[in-house]
């Protein structure tokens, strides 16, 4: 049986509480926010902040980006994986981006698929973040714990958003990401999650519960604490960049 809304609500609520910032890349501007969701393939979001500075100066604009040269862009972001192919993406996304939508960065599913290298995760980040549309975008965080708690059962992320998208109100649609992913991220691990400081483990159906609190559980949480706070600065400073 899905879980009733009012399930969905409260864990999504008590996970608010933990973690009150927005995704770490939420940038606010489209232009910054869709390069930085395209460059954090297999990367973790700490890497992708701490080359966006340097990127932002050197492309302040889609019209910049496309007009660059590729080897170019491999060498702004040559310290994360998967380099060489986000590079030519960009550009082509770029050169989407002035050649069919003026400049601006569209606003619809459909539209922003179309662009190199953005598929349905990246598109719905974009949708929450900036455009203020409800959707939901599953990375493995997202589909390791909406199955755990018992929400979905599928064996894919793309069939847990589809999944998600029928019992979640559209209304909370934009916090599963931001709330989900840094809960899978820090408490809800693959492998041995550490359901001892699960605020939500009384609606958790997963069977193999950790309960048991280790010794250096504070210092887990002081740990957990500094990275997001870490993390939050770095989103912050490059949201604010001119």
């Amino acid at each position: 049986m899905p879980p009733e809304h009012e399930e969905i609500r409260t864990v999504l609520t008590r996970l608010r509480k933990d973690y009150p910032h927005p995704g770490a890349l939420h940038l606010g501007d489209p232009y910054r926010t869709i390069v930085a969701v395209s460059l954090s393939a297999r990367v973790r979001d700490e890497q992708v902040l701490k080359l966006l500075p340097a990127f932002f100066e050197a492309y302040p604009t889609p019209a910049a980006l496309a007009r660059a040269d590729v080897q170019a862009i491999q060498a702004k972001i040559s310290t994360i994986g998967m380099f060489r192919q986000k590079a030519r993406n960009l550009k082509r996304l770029a050169q989407d981006v002035v050649g069919r939508f003026g400049g601006e960065i569209p606003r619809t599913m459909e539209a922003l698929t179309s662009l190199a290298g953005v598929g349905r995760k990246t598109a719905s980040v974009l949708l929450v973040a900036c455009f203020d549309t409800p959707a939901i975008a599953v990375d493995t965080h997202v589909f390791r714990v909406a199955n755990r708690l018992g929400w979905v059962k599928e064996k894919t992320p793309e069939k847990t958003e589809a999944a998600l998208l029928k019992i979640v109100p559209s209304k909370l649609q934009p916090l599963v990401n931001p709330v989900l992913m840094k809960f899978g991220r820090y408490v809800c691990l693959p492998g041995r999650p550490r359901c001892w400081m699960c605020p939500v483990r009384d609606f958790c159906r997963f069977k193999d519960k950790n309960l048991k609190t280790p010794p250096d559980a504070d210092d887990v949480k002081q740990d957990i604490a500094r990275r997001e706070a870490a993390l939050e600065a770095m989103r912050r400073a490059v949201a604010k960049q001119p």
